[in-house]
């Protein structure tokens, strides 16, 4: 028999167990910021791979998992197992993604060909297993706790963590390819390493869920007179995309992140070009940005449980919005380093509104989504919305660079150009995603 969907428990979320849920988003800005950072030179320069073999390399996991993520949300709202919904993609996720990473960086094979296939396949594995991880981990907050202000703080304290992962990818992964030696030998090294700390950071949210992942019954025998068989994929994600405030918040958010895609991926050309600093320096100012972010993130989080989520949405906007045009007009004159430093720094704190607002929208939509279809018997899909989003949010992160790249391929990398483009593209994009955040009238919302 077929036993109704139970409801997730009542409990409040202890910040203790806050806290350790946040620390496997240490491990998610991690393993996503480092590929990032140091794949494409790694697989040109250490393992000789030609420059167009490389971007294939870099293009196909993305593409991939944009289509990837909301399958593994709906599978994991329709796994009935005795350890949770969630766990057993978690322990899959956190077993296999610093496998797969540890050995991207290894490649014990020569020539472009065989390192080629090599570096491709493991980073074709990487995205499969992150995933796993970091699919059915974003749904946590939207059916974890009842209370709003419980999800709000676990997804203002999960984005913190996840700024601080990026930071650390950013900044502690090259350093410890140079502290090894380099080459083949320190990238060996620092994926290692890597994968050790982020393995023992995965642990907490697997051990958090322990008290919070209900075991559900596995379905056997005839369908219990009253319920429903589940949903397919498709159906699910026309369950999820019916939501008209859903639909109009991924709207708003691609737009966010489109932007800020745009200007993070234009930074280096500003930096080295516009103010005429050397390459070291675009780490200072990415750093300065991030660190203003992960100061910032727990400050919206508290707003935006005062004020409301959607207005300092509104807010986050038009700050980023002014934010890209003082960078982009700074680079247009010529500012000195220190302005150009603090317009950095001014990006960062309405990014952090940019990360935890819409996250903390979306997770209160999935949980009165899936609210409603327990009461009605059926199972929540809390995991269908995430996968969704997530898809939505690599999405957005690929069309900036590709809006950044366009621009470098029309203008030869002039230094105007580009600091042109970053004054006023971004900003218009960010404007624009506010006509989304406005209520609709017809459907929910």
């Amino acid at each position: 028999m077929i036993a109704r969907a139970p409801a997730p428990p009542a409990l409040t979320i202890s910040r203790a167990a806050t806290g350790v849920y946040a620390i496997g988003s240490l491990a998610n800005g991690v393993f996503s910021t480092v590929p990032t950072v140091l794949l494409l030179y790694f697989c040109t320069e250490t393992l000789a791979i030609p420059p167009a073999w490389a971007a294939i390399i870099l293009f196909v996991p993305k593409a991939w998992a944009i289509f990837w993520d909301p399958f593994v949300g709906a599978w994991s709202d329709r796994t009935r197992s005795r350890f949770g919904r969630r766990r057993p993609f978690l322990l899959a996720g956190a077993i296999g993604l610093p496998l797969a990473f540890a050995a991207l960086f290894t490649a014990p094979v020569t020539g472009a060909v065989n390192g080629f296939l090599w570096a491709g396949g493991c980073y074709f594995l990487l995205a499969t297993f992150y995933s796993l991880f970091a699919v059915p981990y974003s749904a946590v907050p939207a059916e974890i706790t009842p209370d709003a202000g419980g999800r709000g703080r676990l997804v203002g304290w999960r984005m913190t963590a996840s700024m601080v992962g990026v930071l650390a990818g950013a900044g502690v992964a090259p350093a410890l390819v140079a502290y090894y030696g380099g080459g083949r030998t320190g990238y060996a090294a620092m994926g290692l390493v890597v994968a050790a700390a982020c393995l023992i950071a995965m642990i907490g949210p697997i051990a958090m869920l322990r008290r919070h992942d209900l075991a559900t019954p596995v379905e056997r025998g005839p369908v219990e007179r009253g319920s429903r068989p589940q949903e397919g994929l498709v159906a699910q994600l026309r369950l999820a995309m019916a939501n008209a405030g859903f639909r109009r918040l991924a709207c708003a958010f691609l737009l966010q992140l489109t932007a800020v895609g745009a200007v993070s991926a234009a930074a280096p050309y500003l930096v080295t070009g516009a103010f005429g600093r050397s390459e070291r320096d675009i780490g200072v100012a990415l750093g300065a940005m991030l660190l203003a972010t992960i100061l910032s993130a727990p400050f919206w989080s508290r707003l935006g449980r005062r004020f409301g989520e959607r207005r300092m949405l509104a807010a986050a906007a038009l700050g980023y919005a002014a934010a890209a045009t003082a960078v982009g007009s700074a680079a247009w004159l010529h500012a000195p380093w220190g302005i150009a430093i603090a317009c950095f720094v001014s990006a960062g704190a309405p990014f952090a509104g940019l990360q935890v607002m819409p996250f903390t929208l979306a997770a209160h939509i999935a949980h009165a989504e899936s609210a409603g279809r327990r009461a009605g018997g059926e199972s929540g899909i809390e995991g269908v919305f995430t996968g969704i989003w997530t898809s939505i949010e690599k999405l957005g992160l690929a069309l900036g660079p590709a809006l950044t790249a366009l621009i470098l391929s029309l203008t030869g990398k002039a230094g105007p150009a580009v600091a042109g483009f970053v004054a006023f593209v971004p900003a218009l994009l960010a404007l624009a995603s506010l006509l989304f955040l406005v209520p609709s009238r017809g459907g929910r919302s």
